[in-house]
């Protein structure tokens, strides 16, 4: 007997190395068949041992022990359920698709495989078939699932051809495997080839994965190789960098084959995620937060592995020593992972609100909403910070950067001041700054090159120094605070520039002011359109229904009272009447469904029904598709036009033409009214509504030209540029 496994029966029992067996179960030992078949001695009642010149019997051997039944038995069987559990869900939740069928025979082939190993291990022929066969076939499965996966995403990256080829070999292999077992005649030499073959799929599939990273890792579905990737080296590198390479290599395995397995539960976990297509994890951040616990855990593990090795006075070999390394880094991993984790869920429950970082600067993000000036939302941060820290006395304050001059919002003490000349004369001070001296410390708020602010504390109440939290917490409020001033300060600047241009009436508006305002406009009128529809109108409708049934059902009205609530029912008719005009104008009906000439035919019908003069209106060169802000606009001007031709021009005549080329829509005007004075341009743009014609049509990049004298009517031509990548359409 040549080699002992570890924690087998042998190593717990203490039998001798090179002894000779000399019978099993009281037959010659070639006549039993692990014995014969594999150089193993498994399966045995008793056995006889010739150790040192004496023979020695073992019998009423113990043949499954609890640590037996635990690895070989209960965690097999439990993996096995779990896997058929994945399986019928895929089965039952997941749409009809090849790769799903594929991926519940790779779950089944890995558990079977799983739990074949407990028969494996004694020798059993069955089992070892199983063994082998299922863990051989796995990978190649594996292989074709995401080919045919990745296939209905029509993305590809490796030929079928591999797919193919790899199950020719598996079942090659798994042929000779059964033929060698039927016949109990098991060379040697095919005793490594399994294990090599499966180490040949295990690099093969390896590189078809990280290959589809590589080449994917900026494709949308780059996640998604990411994801798989890292599932599929959390599950199968264990058992290739530990187990399966070491064997081949040395003969001996870093980890068993039961631990190995263990790492198998990321295989459900990560084809799960693949196959139904959910929302995957961000892997990036996940893979992040491991690298930084793995270095972290590098030096402590060599410390911790070196003082085992002290105090064990044993010695070891090297492979005892790579497991204990492998033991306390993987455990120490585990640890900074699960401690991150519950002090994400757990820190607010176990420490007061008040004197929790993170809800402050929740609070204090809330506060500052309410704040129009820098001044109280200085206050709001003076008091949050005394809230949270508690400091003795909060002093905020400016310097002026070339000037000693102070802007304090409280009284200062004139030591404190001359304090801060002496603190403040440092290059390298920016946003967040934290300064600290015998007298407290301070955080910059804002940092300009005229001028620096402070909030200054006189030190915390109970005299410690800042520790790195508090540092942290001062640092991001300072920052918050001085984006929050920033944005006040634009907003400022924007309103100044706004009261300007108003003033300013020979400079036109920016375009992009144009359209935010009339988009406002617009915003408005539809609210409103909608609130005199639900809200006036309907209350008229109900009073008209209501006096029509009056009338018509009360025969005993006096006819001069039924002759009087006539004349109301009409006038309450007209104003019904008024109030819809009223909404359509606000908010022209259906101007999305109608489009634009539809549009305009029913505004000029609309016009023509309440004024004295007619309108032609022509349309036959326009078969432009236009965006519904586009559409919107032309509509306001010609409304916008025709009031004006209705109020001042005293025309007859109105003509209209909306035409298009591929780079521009042309609307022209005319009317053979009275006309104007044009020498007046400057003051023309603040009369009869024509501001707002010039503001919209400037909004959209579009030009506007005009030409009228007194007695000669008005003429102007408005011009829109258009996308000529647009589809036209009549």
């Amino acid at each position: 007997m040549a080699e002992i496994e570890k924690d087998s029966w042998a190593d717990r029992h203490g039998i001798p190395l090179y002894s000779e067996v000399l019978s099993v179960n009281g037959k010659p030992p070639e006549e039993h068949l692990p014995v014969s078949m594999f150089q193993e001695l498994e399966k045995a009642n008793s056995f006889v041992l010739k150790a040192s010149g004496t023979e020695i019997l073992y019998e009423d051997i113990e043949q499954s022990s609890p640590m037996h039944w635990t690895l070989f038995l209960i965690v097999p069987a439990l993996f096995f359920i779990t896997m058929l559990r994945i399986a019928h869900l895929v089965h039952t939740r997941v749409p009809e698709r090849y790769s799903a069928h594929q991926l519940i025979a790779f779950f089944l082939s890995i558990a079977t495989g799983y739990l074949s190993n407990s028969g494996a291990v004694r020798a059993d022929l069955f089992s070892l078939f199983l063994n082998t066969t299922l863990f051989l076939i796995g990978p190649v499965i594996l292989i074709h699932f995401l080919y045919n996966y990745f296939k209905e995403l029509d993305i590809y990256w490796f030929s079928k051809k591999i797919v193919y080829v790899l199950y020719s070999f598996t079942i090659t292999v798994s042929l000779l495997e059964s033929y060698f077992l039927i016949t109990r005649d098991y060379p040697e030499f095919f005793d490594p080839v399994p294990a090599y073959l499966l180490l040949v799929l295990y690099i093969v599939l390896f590189s078809i994965i990280y290959r589809g990273v590589l080449k994917n890792k900026t494709a949308s579905v780059g996640s998604i190789f990411k994801y798989m990737a890292v599932g599929m080296t959390v599950a199968f590198f264990p058992y290739i960098l530990f187990y399966l390479i070491p064997m081949l290599t040395m003969g001996k395995k870093i980890i068993t084959l039961e631990i190995a397995a263990v790492f198998l539960i990321a295989l459900p976990i990560t084809f799960m995620y693949l196959i139904t297509r959910e929302r995957l994890i961000d892997i990036d951040f996940v893979m992040s937060r491991l690298r930084y616990s793995f270095i972290l855990s590098i030096l402590p593990s060599f410390l911790l592995t070196a003082a085992t090795t002290w105090v064990v006075s044993q010695p070891l070999s090297m492979i005892e020593y790579v497991q204990i390394y492998l033991f306390l880094h993987f455990t120490l991993i585990a640890f900074l992972s699960i401690k991150e984790m519950l002090d994400f869920r757990l820190q607010k429950y176990l420490f007061s609100a008040r004197y929790s970082y993170q809800e402050s600067m929740h609070r204090m993000s809330k506060n500052m909403k309410s704040q129009s000036n820098a001044v109280d939302l200085m206050k709001v941060m003076r008091a949050e910070v005394n809230n949270v820290m508690r400091v003795k006395k909060i002093y905020i304050f400016s310097k002026h950067n070339q000037k000693n001059m102070y802007c304090v919002y409280d009284e200062i003490p004139e030591d404190i001041l001359c304090h801060f000349k002496e603190q403040l004369n440092n290059d390298h001070l920016d946003v967040g700054s934290i300064i600290e001296s015998e007298k407290g410390f301070g955080v910059i708020v804002g940092f300009s090159l005229q001028k620096i602010t402070m909030m200054w504390c006189e030190g915390k109440r109970d005299y410690t120094n800042l520790n790195r939290d508090e540092k942290t917490y001062l640092q991001t409020i300072s920052h918050n605070a001085n984006i929050a001033i920033e944005n006040m300060n634009l907003i400022e600047d924007l309103v100044a520039e706004l009261q300007r241009l108003k003033n300013d009436q020979t400079q036109k508006y920016p375009t992009w002011l144009s359209r935010l305002l009339f988009t406002i406009a617009e915003n408005q009128r539809k609210q409103l359109s909608i609130d005199l529809h639900d809200t006036v109108l309907q209350e008229q409708l109900y009073l008209y229904r209501k006096m029509d049934d009056l009338i018509g059902y009360r025969k005993d009205l006096p006819p001069t009272l039924h002759s009087e609530l006539l004349t109301y029912k009409e006038s309450l008719l007209d104003s019904i009447h008024l109030i819809r005009e009223t909404c359509n104008e606000l908010r022209p009906a259906f101007i999305e469904e109608l489009g634009l000439v539809q549009s305009l035919k029913n505004l000029i019908h609309q016009y023509q029904l309440r004024s004295n003069f007619t309108v032609y209106f022509t349309f036959e060169r326009f078969n432009a598709e236009l965006d519904q802000e586009h559409i919107l606009a032309i509509f306001r001007v010609v409304q916008e036009l025709l009031t004006n031709a209705m109020k001042h021009s005293h025309a007859k005549i109105v003509k209209l033409s909306l035409s298009n080329d591929d780079k521009q829509v042309m609307l022209l005007y005319s009317d053979n009214g009275i006309g104007m004075d044009f020498s007046y341009q400057r003051n023309l743009f603040s009369h009869i509504g024509l501001s707002g014609i010039e503001q919209r049509v400037n909004g959209l990049n579009g030009n506007l030209s005009i030409e009228t004298e007194p007695g000669e009517g008005f003429k102007t031509i408005i011009t829109f540029p258009v996308d000529s990548r647009k589809e036209i359409k009549v």
